[in-house]
């Protein structure tokens, strides 16, 4: 299921940025991208995407679960953070990280999120004993809702994928474009001078947190690829579960794709 435009009410959060209240709002377009409300949001609507959720099952619709978001200003917090679910609450919790393009922190570049799988959201509590976290880092021990989730994600056994958000991605910022920017523009997706890659998938933190191009050039042709991490819940016991259940997506940022499509930035 492709992100698409979408009126929801997501939960937002934030360290060391601000709090946000409960928020209605559309997908997030790049205008609006560059707020903190904008590039908040951007990680909760793209959990819809990687975890085909149903619609109809959040808040807005007359549901009963929510998507949360924290964002994270420093690095090192946004790598120790999880996915995870409050039960109680029904919420799913995405947390995200925006990288620059300058030093100033206005220009953005990647947008890494960290998200929860399909198949997680109606599994149920860690084994016994095991846990998480220290401090605002602590996450409950649970890959998902139990069979309360049960229906929450439409296609559980397939995720969807990081490519698709780019894509989409791709499409809101150039149906954004003036007819006179499209014509001038360096790269054009009606002719595939630009276009998204299909994910390179990784099974490990260390692999998945390295610094990727958010695009790249190759004959002439734009690429935006995109990084995941990948990995499902087994009820392996020798397996750490906070591990497990976690799909995470690094992500063009629309802003930076905008400024390479017109040619006011090299892709990098």
């Amino acid at each position: 299921m492709a992100l698409r435009r979408r009126s929801m009410l997501i939960a937002l959060g934030a360290i060391g940025l601000m709090a946000m209240p409960l928020l209605a709002g559309a997908a997030p377009l790049p205008s609006s991208t560059t707020t903190p409300t904008g590039f908040l949001r951007f990680c909760a609507e793209a959990q819809i995407t990687i975890a085909n959720i149903d619609t109809a099952k959040l808040v807005e619709n007359g549901g009963q679960f929510q998507i949360a978001n924290t964002a994270y200003r420093d690095e090192s917090d946004f790598v120790f953070s999880k996915s995870a679910v409050s039960t109680s609450a029904k919420k799913i919790l995405t947390t995200s990280y925006v990288q620059y393009e300058d030093g100033s922190s206005t220009a953005q570049k990647l947008i890494r999120c960290k998200m929860r799988t399909g198949e997680s959201l109606n599994k149920g509590a860690w084994p016994s004993g095991a846990g998480y976290g220290t401090g605002r880092f602590v996450v409950e021990p649970s890959w998902g809702f139990g069979s309360a989730g049960n229906g929450l994600s439409t296609s559980p056994n397939t995720d969807g994928t990081c490519q698709q958000i780019n894509q989409t991605t791709l499409t809101n910022v150039w149906g954004s474009l003036s007819s006179g920017q499209k014509a001038s523009a360096a790269y054009n997706p009606d002719n595939s001078t630009i276009v998204t890659d299909t994910d390179t998938v990784v099974g490990v933190g260390p692999s998945w947190t390295p610094p990727v191009a958010a695009v790249t050039v190759s004959g002439g042709i734009a690429h935006i690829p995109s990084r995941a991490l990948v990995a499902t819940t087994s009820g392996n016991a020798s397996v750490a579960p906070y591990f497990e259940g976690a799909h995470y997506c690094t992500l063009v940022a629309p802003d930076f794709l905008r400024r390479v499509i017109l040619g006011q930035v090299a892709p990098s």
